[in-house]
């Protein structure tokens, strides 16, 4: 799949779909690729052009020097939507990425029809800045990492049930190149910058605000705060799910998300 130079450093990303059908740019968690929206894929792909990209210190896009910003995220979409003549399209993000597509929405209101954000936060409560030195005391070590990540990652029921497939993501981690981790240090270090407070107001588009009711990571309340603060706003607390409820309930997830967005197709 494509890589192209913009904003200073190179961009990975993936554009599938009918080319006559709306374009759904789905926004990667800070541990995730595009591959890791496996479980939408296919869901959306029959209905939608589907627009998925690894952030810069993402697995394969550049890694420049950093921490970066989320202003330059949001740079680098507006600039990825002009690459592939894009004027207008939904954002559907989950953690970070929907954090970009939050301040995305908000800096750039003529280009987002929809916003869903899944398993966000407006700014860090001091609990989570704690967890996010906790990863970053991991550096390179994957197996650290996913001792740390995956307890605030999954719901109970999820962490025993699901022992392959914890298996198989610190395998997956394990596997990863160096420079992943690099990369990974920088969003950690951009991450900790986060405070969506002032650009709230700004949004305009219909916005779907997703969460996982068990959610260790950024727990529902940030949620219910976004969507008190965001207009035109519906939330959808999801029982059973943790911080990964696009993998714990996808088929969830990918029902109320594509209603949404064909509700404004």
């Amino acid at each position: 799949m494509p890589t192209v130079p913009l904003n200073g450093t190179d961009l990975h990303y993936e554009l599938r779909g009918p080319d006559d059908a709306p374009v759904v740019a789905f926004l990667n968690g800070i541990l995730m690729t595009t591959r890791s929206w496996v479980l939408q894929r296919s869901v959306f792909e029959r209905r939608f052009r589907c627009l998925h990209h690894d952030f810069r210190g993402q697995l394969k896009s550049g890694k420049p020097d950093g921490p970066y910003t989320f202003e330059q995220h949001v740079a680098d979409l507006e600039a990825l939507l002009d690459h592939l003549e894009i004027e207008r399209c939904h954002l559907v993000g989950t953690s970070y990425g929907g954090e970009v597509g939050i301040l995305f929405a908000a800096t750039h209101p003529r280009r987002a029809l929809t916003l869903s954000a899944i398993a966000c936060v407006d700014h860090l409560e001091p609990l989570l800045e704690r967890q996010v030195e906790m990863w970053a005391a991991a550096g390179g070590d994957a197996a650290a990492l996913a001792r740390i990540a995956t307890p605030f990652n999954y719901s109970n029921r999820f962490l025993s049930t699901e022992s392959v497939l914890l298996e198989q993501t610190e395998r997956r981690l394990r596997d990863l190149p160096e420079d992943f981790y690099v990369g990974f240090g920088h969003l950690l270090d951009t991450f900790r910058t986060l405070d969506l407070r002032p650009h709230l107001a700004a949004v305009r588009c219909p916005s779907l605000v997703v969460v996982g009711e068990e959610d260790a990571l950024k727990p529902p309340h940030y949620s219910r705060r976004l969507a008190a603060a965001l207009d035109h706003a519906e939330l959808l607390l999801i029982p059973g799910a943790g911080h990964a409820v696009v993998i714990e309930k996808a088929d969830t997830v990918n029902t109320a998300v594509l209603g949404f967005v064909e509700k404004h197709r």
